[in-house]
């Protein structure tokens, strides 16, 4: 056993000198990102710990978010769309995000409907996130290809906004001759309604 700590502490290099397969230019380079990389970490740092929710403007309690509304604020959407019976969708690429500035400070519940798929398997087997955070849900289906996510999105500590992300497996051809490469149709999202 000490024959392995032996072995170990002599291949620890040391971070005094620069190591001799480096250029000096080299180590001067990386010293200086990871300068900078520390300084903007402790400057983040610093803000967070001076903001308070009280800092933050006053934020509803609920959301209802239509995909033709104002309040769909996000990225991997398709332009609007419409149905034959008047509902509006967007198409979701692989991922579809969408800015939510609702109060979390309490776990709240959530309902993401839709009106389309590409592929039932990119349905089934589509994740939900909040930040970084994964959220479990259920999925419901009604007749040939509507679909609602539902579930609760936890507490979490106070925000502006907060992003929700949709996450598909995969992409399919929206329609033969069509180049369009999508997964899932969302018509509307709703926090705490």
């Amino acid at each position: 056993m000490a024959d392995k700590d032996e072995t170990t502490s002599a291949n620890i290099l040391s971070f005094k000198t620069p190591e001799a397969r480096f250029p000096k230019a080299a180590v001067d380079y990386i010293d200086a990102l990871l300068t900078v990389q520390r300084d903007r970490f402790n400057r983040e740092l610093a803000a967070r710990e001076t903001i308070q929710d009280s800092d933050f403007p006053a934020r509803p309690d609920s959301a209802h978010i239509l995909a033709d509304s104002d309040e769909f604020l996000g990225a991997g959407w398709t332009t609007i769309g419409k149905r034959r019976d008047g509902t509006t969708f967007r198409w979701m690429g692989r991922i579809g995000s969408l800015m939510l500035a609702v109060d979390l400070s309490e776990a709240r519940s959530f309902i993401v409907r839709g009106c389309g798929f590409t592929r039932r398997r990119f349905l089934k087997e589509t994740t939900l996130w909040i930040d970084d955070q994964q959220l479990p849900f259920t999925l419901s289906r009604q007749g040939f290809n509507r679909w609602t996510f539902k579930g609760k999105i936890p507490e979490m500590p106070p925000r502006p906004y907060y992003l929700l992300r949709l996450q598909s497996p995969g992409l399919a051809p929206l329609a033969e001759g069509v180049d369009a490469r999508v997964s899932l149709a969302v018509s509307e999202i709703r926090v705490n309604c």
